[in-house]
């Protein structure tokens, strides 16, 4: 058992110290981030902080002010032992906890209920057939269903209008759509992947209108969210096989959904697996509920 415990020191002095066991951690203003800073020192969601095999993860959602550790901006880095994460005027110290010490962390956190525990046992006999039936299983993603469809294709080169005044106010108006869909792309991961091609055809009407600078700038954006959501995809993919592996369908269910954004509007066998995959999970998840 890993428990991550948390020690946030607020810029009014005040400690707040808190145990989680998750892989994901959200640090962010939002009522739905575990660890909720102040809305004048966060954005919704500013920090991503995950457990690996490795160790523990911090990724920036949020560079509105940029998030530091040890003083130092950060875009994807390792949190090594005693470093202080810094989200404007509060720090954080994050402490990963494992074996015995992380089980009495958590029993202060939260208690199980020995009646819960055994209806869940005299769940399982009547549960397996649910979850193990013929009917509903997955069945193994083949070589085809296993490669997943390309998000974008080639950057976008060309300005759809010709004359650089126009191209220039074109240029203005797709940066900021853009960046205003990344800015809701830990909502909507749609708009993440749309923003790709809209920066890439505001980088190229800058250049036709005569803005290297702002073009370079656009460029620089597109290719650092393209690199960022490729990653994430990636990620949700390892993801979605570890929870099938080890028969977390809720975990499962919850991937899939996303995976599922990232490639709306796309067909292929991949799309389609996972379609089928998502109602099979459906019938599995509320069996259980149900039981």
């Amino acid at each position: 058992m890993r428990v991550l415990k948390f020690q946030t020191r607020l810029p009014t002095g005040q400690i707040e110290q808190l145990s989680i066991e998750s892989e994901r951690v959200l640090i962010g203003s939002g009522a739905h981030c575990e660890i909720r800073l102040p809305l004048a020192e966060a954005r919704v969601e500013h920090v991503l902080i995950e457990l690996g095999p490795a160790g523990v993860f911090a990724r920036a959602l949020s560079f509105e002010p940029p998030p530091t550790i040890n003083n130092v901006p950060f875009t994807q880095a390792p949190l090594p032992p005693g470093a202080m994460l810094g989200v404007s005027g509060t720090q954080i110290y994050i402490e990963l906890v494992e074996g015995a010490a992380a089980g009495g962390a958590q029993q202060a956190k939260k208690k199980s209920s020995p009646v819960m525990l055994i209806a869940l046992l005299l769940m399982v006999p009547a549960a397996g057939y649910l979850f193990f039936g013929d009917d509903v299983g997955f069945g193994e993603p083949d070589e085809t269903t296993a490669q997943p469809p390309e998000l974008w294709g080639p950057p976008a080169t060309q300005c759809p209008q010709g004359e650089p005044a126009t191209a220039l106010g074109f240029a203005r108006e797709r940066m900021a759509l853009a960046d205003a869909k990344r800015e809701r792309r830990p909502f909507h991961v749609q708009d993440g992947v749309s923003a790709v091609p809209t920066y890439e055809t505001a980088a190229a009407c800058f250049r036709a209108g005569g803005d290297q600078a702002s073009g370079h700038l656009a460029d620089e954006s597109a290719k650092y969210l393209r690199r960022e959501m490729t990653d994430d995809f990636r990620m949700r993919r390892v993801r979605l096989e570890h929870a099938l592996a080890t028969e977390d369908y809720v975990s499962a269910q919850k991937e899939v959904r996303v995976l599922l954004q990232f490639v709306e509007g796309k067909s292929g066998d991949y799309v389609t697996w996972l379609s089928n995959l998502e109602r099979k999970l459906k019938l599995k998840v509320g069996a259980a509920e149900n039981q």
